[in-house]
């Protein structure tokens, strides 16, 4: 039984060699190895003259998602229109990354995949936006990959190797989510969780990578409650709770107003 760098190299998929992602997949993918899993793969590749449209190229990483999930759908979406025959557990669908009728689509048929992968056009726009759409569509307990995050630090890509916190990057867009993880801990009883926060238990950044955990985030603060920390005590307990309730409105309203 091959493991997926073994495979990465007999299809010839560059997530081993040009990058080196398979360990990474593996650490996070083996438990299901042998499961009907369902995965998405953005992004079928093919690429010659400088282009990806050959309809005849591409599909290595699909190939690899094939021969390792033995029991799993796999679900591919290009721009280009692809006419490669990779046998009846594998789909490729046409359409864009940031077209939310050709994801919603994809969604309507397989409803929830236990593992996305955003090998797309890398740019940040669409990276966010695809994640933004496609979440909601992971199972629990599955996983969101975004390879390719170099992207972040080229321009072309929409991304910006000389101010390092513009926020319209999608390693930018990532690192909000760690606030989001720890929206239990955030003292601030205005502070609102939305459905990343409530959903997300794990983000890992690699070289080149982000993998993301979908899953209910429920563990409470061993120091916070409803994100106000509590007045303890027995002297003047009223005027204190006064007093940090006026500040916690002081700072929500500093926040609305920058």
């Amino acid at each position: 039984m091959k493991n997926l760098k073994q495979l990465a190299i007999k299809h010839k998929s560059d997530k081993h060699g040009s990058h080196f992602y398979t360990d990474i997949y593996e650490s996070f993918m083996f438990a299901k190895k042998n499961k009907p899993i369902k995965i998405l793969e953005i992004g079928v590749g093919g690429y010659i003259n400088g282009n990806y449209s050959d309809p005849y190229l591409g599909g290595e990483s699909l190939k690899m998602w094939r021969d390792y999930f033995k029991k799993g759908r796999i679900a591919g979406l290009d721009i280009f229109k692809k006419e490669i025959k990779l046998g009846n557990r594998v789909k490729i669908f046409q359409g864009s990354q940031n077209n939310t009728t050709t994801l919603s689509q994809i969604v309507k048929e397989y409803k929830k995949f236990d593992f996305i992968v955003d090998d797309g056009s890398h740019k940040s726009k669409d990276v966010i936006f695809s994640f933004k759409c496609l979440f909601s569509s992971l199972k629990q307990g599955g996983y969101y990959f975004i390879e390719d995050t170099q992207s972040s630090y080229i321009r072309e890509l929409g991304g910006d190797g000389a101010y390092l916190n513009n926020k319209k990057t999608a390693v930018n867009y990532f690192k909000g989510l760690v606030d989001k993880i720890n929206y239990q801990e955030i003292e601030n009883p205005f502070y609102e969780p939305d459905y990343f926060a409530k959903n997300t238990t794990e983000i890992h950044f690699f070289h080149n990578m982000i993998v993301i955990k979908k899953e209910k985030n429920l563990e409470k603060s061993n120091i916070l409650v409803k994100n106000r920390r509590l007045v303890g005590g027995t002297s003047y307990v009223a005027l204190r709770k006064f007093i940090k309730n006026f500040k916690y409105l002081a700072l929500h309203l500093k926040s609305k107003i920058n």
